[in-house]
C-alpha cells in the first residue's frame, strides 16, 4: 500500500537541495524587501525625526486639553444631576410621609 520504491527515494534526494535554495532565495528576497521599503521610508518621510516629534507632542497636548475640558464638563453635568436627582428623592420621600401620616390618621 505505502510501498517506497527506489525512484521515490531518489526523487525525494533531488529535492532537497531545490527546497533549501528556496528557502535560501526566499530569505534574501526578505532581506532586500526591507531593505528597499526602509530607503524609501527614509526618502519620502514628510518631516524629520524632530520636526515629527515637535507635531506629536503638540497634538499630545491639544488632546489633553480636549480631553481635561471634556472631564470637566462631564463632572459638572454628573453633579447637576446627582443634585437633581436627590432633589427628586427628597421630595418623593416627602409625599411617601405624607402619604403614610395620612393612611394613618396623623
Amino acid at each position: 500500500m505505502f510501498e517506497r520504491n527506489a525512484r521515490d527515494e531518489a526523487d525525494e534526494a533531488d529535492d532537497a537541495p531545490a527546497q533549501r535554495m528556496d528557502s535560501r532565495a526566499l530569505g534574501i528576497g526578505v532581506l532586500i524587501g526591507l531593505a528597499l521599503g526602509a530607503g524609501a521610508a527614509l526618502l519620502l518621510a514628510p518631516a524629520s525625526g524632530e520636526d515629527t516629534r515637535r507635531h506629536l507632542r503638540r497634538n499630545a497636548r491639544r488632546l489633553y486639553a480636549k480631553g481635561s475640558d471634556a472631564v470637566e464638563e462631564l463632572r459638572d453635568d454628573t453633579a447637576r444631576t446627582a443634585r437633581r436627582l436627590a432633589r427628586r428623592g427628597v421630595q418623593r420621600g416627602r409625599e411617601f410621609v405624607n402619604d403614610a401620616r395620612d393612611s394613618v390618621g396623623w
